[in-house]
Order: C-alpha cells, then structure tokens, then sequence
C-alpha cells in the first residue's frame, strides 16, 4: 500500500473518530439532562408531599403542593422506565388516598397521627425514586469516564501512526533527492566530455563524405537521447509537482485537525465552568439545609413549651429536621461527585493540550517535507532544462559536422569516444528513469 494512501486512512479515521466523540458526548449530556430532571421532579414529590402534610395539619391551604405534586407524578408515570412509571403511578394512588384522609381530618382531627403515617409512607417511595435516579446517573457519569479514556487512547494511537507515516515519506524523499542530485552530475560531466570531442570532430572530420554522413547520423542519434532524457525529466517534474500537491493537501488536514482538537478543549473547559455552578449550586443547598435545621430545633423547642398542642408540631419538626439532615448529606455527596468530575476534566484538558502540540509537531514535518519536494522540483527543472539544452546543441553540432572535414584517424578516434560517451549517458539516463520509478511508487 502507497504511504500517501495509508496516511489518508490515517486522516479519515481521526475524522470518524472525532465525529464520533462528539456525537458521544451530546448523547451523554442528553441522557444526564433526562436523569437530572428525573431526580428533581422525585425531589418535588417528596417535597410537596410533606408540605402538604404540614399545611393541612396547620390547617392552611393546600393546593399548591397539591398542583406540584400531581403535576412531578404525572411526568414521571410517563417516563420510557418502566419500573419508575409505575412507582410513579402507585405514589399517584396514594397521594390521593392521603388526600381524601386530609379532607377527613378537617372534620376529625384524631385522623392527625395517620395522616403523617401515610404522609411519611409516600415519603419513602419518593425517596426510593430518587435514590434510584441518583444511582443511574452516577453509573452514567462513570460510563462516560471510561470511554472518554478509551477514546482519548484510540485518538493519540491514530496521531502516532500519521506521525510515523510522515517521518516515512521525509526519509524516502530524501534518499531519491540525494539520488536524483547524484545522477544529474553525472550526466552534466559525461555531456560536458562529449561536447569536448564533438568539438575535436568537427575540426578533424574533413576528408571523406561518408564518414562526416556517420559522425552526423551518431549526432543525430545523440539528440534524440537527449530528447528521450528531457522527457523523462518533464515527467519526473509533474511527479514532483503532484508530490508537491499531495503534501499541501497533507497539511491542510493536519491544520484542520489542530483547529478540532482546540474546540474540542475549549468545550471541555466550558463543562468545566458549569460544572463549577452546580458546586455552587450544592453548596446552597447544604447551607439552607443547615439553617433548616435550626429552624426545626426552635420549631421542636416551642412545641415543648406549648404542651399537649404542640406534639404534632414537634413531630413535624422532627420529619423537618430529619430532611434537612439527609439534604445536607445528598449536597456533600454532590460536591465529592463534582470533585471527581473535575478532576477528570483537569486531566482531559491536559491531553487535549498534548494532543495539540502533537498537532503543531506534524504541522512542523509537514512544512518540511514541502520544502524538501520543492528542492526536489527545483533540481528536476534545472535537468530538464539541461537536456533541453543539449538536445538543442546536438542538433546544431550535427549540422556543422556535416560541413566539415577531418582525417581518418580523427574520426575514428573521436568516434570511439563518443560511443563510450554516449554510453555514459545512456547508463545515467536508465538510473535517472529508475530513481523518477521510485519515486513515482513512493508518492
């Protein structure tokens, strides 16, 4: 397989990949959305139960817990879980039994203490929703750690592999450069020996017509050889141009590819500042948690005071401040969550910035590599323009040939040499062909 297509695999799979880590991460935070609301509206349920409890035992008026309550259960009996629908659907039954127990109580106060009862017995469902929900998203958060690690590995293998495709393209250039530069001096000394003696002929050939007929025939000859190797350097020259080309494109890519990874953190970083609110978020709830608390002692203590009356307070009191507790404890387990988010967030910006020097490292080769086929092209167009020019002198030399005259002895001599000149030549322009093959299969 050519290395230019190996390294458009290479490309395409990071674009895969790269599309697919950020369909990943939508999916993600859609799903987290869903958990979180699914949790608050449990939260609400709880909630507005108690409340409702507590007004009506005050006897003050009630349908706003009412409204939220059966409006939380209503969204969640609709849920695409099933076993939190129906959860949902049996705390639905038995709000409205604690209801019509409400009504009841207005006309017989003794109903009091079974009216908490039922109240706290719809607490504890809520509470099992809730629990639930907070358990899944915290398996959710976990999922999208390990395989925003898998990812982020998969990514850095994908980069290695361009870079070392890269190092391989840099490597074969240069060797055929080297080999190109070699064989053109070999050319240009061999044509500078032979114009040498073609100079010698022409002033030696005098004497007989056939052999000046001979001389401009290897001439002749000796043009088109030259002819042959001009287009054989036109060629390698559009090879060196389409290299020229490939690498460009190259580093388009490797360019976009840094652009990417740069969004990418700077989405991280954006997670990272929301991520803060929601600590914030927490921390307030634990301090209205706290002052809660303390509400509930006072509430507890005036109950005391207040003798028989004030038992059904002071219970209320006490469910008051036991939220309160588990309040505070759901707000410090938030803030350790937080903390371990992140910090995993913390170590993903520092391999998006590893990735992204990677990035600019590649960019690096990449402007290199350019550079090395323009010399590539440069030397290649001065050959072709050398052949040109001996193609050209050939011709002319073999049209002064004919008008000259030299002695037998010269010519055969001078023929001599041109035949193993000519040889030269002929031996430099198969390996000129063979190294233009080369890297023609390279590119």
């Amino acid at each position: 397989m050519k290395i230019t297509t190996r390294l458009k695999f290479a490309i395409a799979g990071l674009i895969g990949l790269s599309s697919f880590n950020a369909f990943f991460l939508q999916a993600e935070i859609a799903r987290m959305k869903e958990d979180a609301r699914i949790l608050n509206e449990a939260g609400l349920v709880r909630g507005g139960v108690q409340r409702f409890a507590k007004l009506v035992l005050v006897g003050q008026e009630s349908n706003d817990s009412v409204s939220v309550v059966n409006k939380s259960l209503k969204n969640l009996s609709e849920d695409s879980n099933k076993e939190l629908a129906d959860l949902a659907k049996n705390i639905q039954v038995s709000f409205d039994k604690l209801q019509g127990l409400a009504a009841a109580y207005t006309l017989n106060p003794k109903l009091a203490g079974q009216l908490s009862i039922d109240a706290d017995a719809i607490f504890v469902s809520a509470n099992k929703m809730a629990s639930s929900s907070e358990q899944e998203n915290t398996d959710h958060v976990n999922s999208i750690r390990l395989t925003a690690i898998g990812l982020f590995v998969t990514d850095l293998a994908a980069l290695i592999a361009v870079g070392i495709i890269i190092q391989g393209i840099t490597k074969s250039l240069n060797k055929s450069t080297e080999n190109v530069s070699s064989n053109s001096l070999k050319i240009s000394n061999t044509l500078q020996q032979q114009e040498k003696l073609l100079t010698e002929q022409a002033s030696s050939v005098r004497t007989t017509t056939s052999t000046i007929e001979e001389l401009g025939a290897a001439s002749m000859r000796s043009a088109i050889q030259a002819e042959s190797s001009s287009s054989e350097a036109q060629k390698a020259l559009n090879l060196s141009e389409s290299g020229s080309e490939t690498v460009s494109r190259t580093l388009d890519g490797i360019i976009d590819l840094r652009s990417k990874v740069e969004a990418i953190a700077d989405k991280i970083m954006q997670l990272s500042a929301q991520t803060a609110q929601i600590s914030t978020v927490s921390d307030l709830v634990a301090d209205i948690a706290n002052q809660t608390n303390m509400l509930s002692l006072n509430a507890a203590v005036e109950a005391a005071r207040a003798g028989e009356q004030g038992k059904g307070f002071a219970v209320v009191a006490g469910e008051v401040r036991k939220l309160a507790d588990q309040s505070k404890k759901s707000a410090e387990k938030i803030n350790t969550l937080i903390s371990e988010v992140q910090a995993s967030i913390n170590n993903t910006v520092m391999v998006t910035d590893e990735g992204t020097k990677t990035a600019a490292a590649g960019i690096i080769l990449a402007s290199e590599t350019a550079e090395a086929f323009a010399g590539i092209e440069r030397a290649i167009n001065e050959v072709f323009s050398n052949s040109r020019d001996i193609s050209d002198s050939s011709k002319r030399q073999a049209i002064t040939i004919q008008q000259a005259v030299a002695s037998i002895n010269a010519i055969n001599l001078g023929s001599q040499e041109t035949a193993a000149g000519v040889a030269e030549v002929k031996a430099a322009t198969n390996e000129l062909v063979e190294t233009t093959t080369q890297l023609q299969l390279i590119v």
